[in-house]
């Protein structure tokens, strides 16, 4: 099967508009079939109907944020005293998400805020186990990121071994991981052995070169014709994110797609 592309607009269509609603358009319009979208706090009704005249498809949601707080910007699963917080964010992220048929919610850990590894890791499994079970009854998935440090130099969920030990603990299975490439090679490295150690675990893709973040054919660390065949020989079938800071324009840098004989 062909594998399946869709476009990330925290990264994509973003040289001319800031508004999420007009970037699903735009996607559209230039031949994307789906979308990964923040929680679009501020323009939900048009977010909504942008999705709903353009038929795309909303393959993943980021769950809402707190942006006006560092401490919280990069969400707030895994951080203790925010437990309020985080289960109404993921209240509503899981009201939108169902308005636009969005079926997976990325539950962003958040950074460390000064307390203990310990007890962010009580948290981030407690909020993990709760957020399973609301999903579940919506029928939908879950997944958690490792983030390399030099990205976010704080974020709590920073290791392939760590996401694979909470994945271990909370035991369920609505709940994936999600393989950044660009994240992979700054954390691990070693692309074929981690996919062949989280082959059962592992949710969703996103795409980018390394180190520099832009379209998979710029020049870098990765080599994405060898990546994609893998993807296909394993039979992935889910779409896999467009995650990568485009080099010019992300129009211009969709010329990638034809060079590795891939389709929108």
């Amino acid at each position: 099967m062909a594998l399946k592309f869709s476009a990330n607009l925290n990264f994509l269509f973003t040289e001319t508009t800031t508004s999420i609603s007009e970037r699903i358009r735009l996607a559209s319009q230039n031949g994307f079939r789906a979308v990964e979208i923040p929680y679009p706090e501020g323009e939900l009704k048009e977010a909504a109907q942008a999705v709903n005249d353009t038929g795309i498809i909303v393959s993943l949601i980021n769950i809402a944020f707190d942006k006006t707080k560092d401490e919280l910007k990069f969400g707030s699963t895994s951080i203790p005293g925010q437990e309020t917080l985080f289960n109404q964010q993921l209240d509503d992220t899981i009201t939108f998400a169902k308005t636009v048929k969005c079926k997976k919610v990325h539950l962003m850990a958040g950074t460390r805020n000064g307390k203990s590894e310990a007890d962010h890791l009580a948290t981030y499994i407690s909020n993990l186990k709760i957020a399973s079970r609301k999903l579940q009854s919506n029928n939908m998935s879950g997944v958690i990121e490792p983030i390399n440090g030099y990205i976010i130099p704080s974020y709590f969920m920073n290791s392939y071994i760590k996401a694979s030990a909470v994945l271990k603990e909370i035991n369920v299975d609505n709940i994936k991981l999600m393989v950044d490439l660009f994240h992979l090679q700054h954390i691990a490295g070693n692309f074929t052995k981690t996919l062949e150690e989280n082959k059962n675990i592992i949710g969703h893709f996103q795409i980018a070169q390394v180190p520099n973040r832009n379209e998979p054919d710029t020049p870098g660390e990765l080599n994405y014709d060898y990546i994609f065949k893998t993807l296909e020989a394993i039979g992935h079938q889910d779409w896999i994110g467009c995650e990568y800071k485009p080099l010019t324009t992300t129009v211009e840098g969709l010329n990638w797609f034809s060079k590795y004989n891939l389709k929108l």
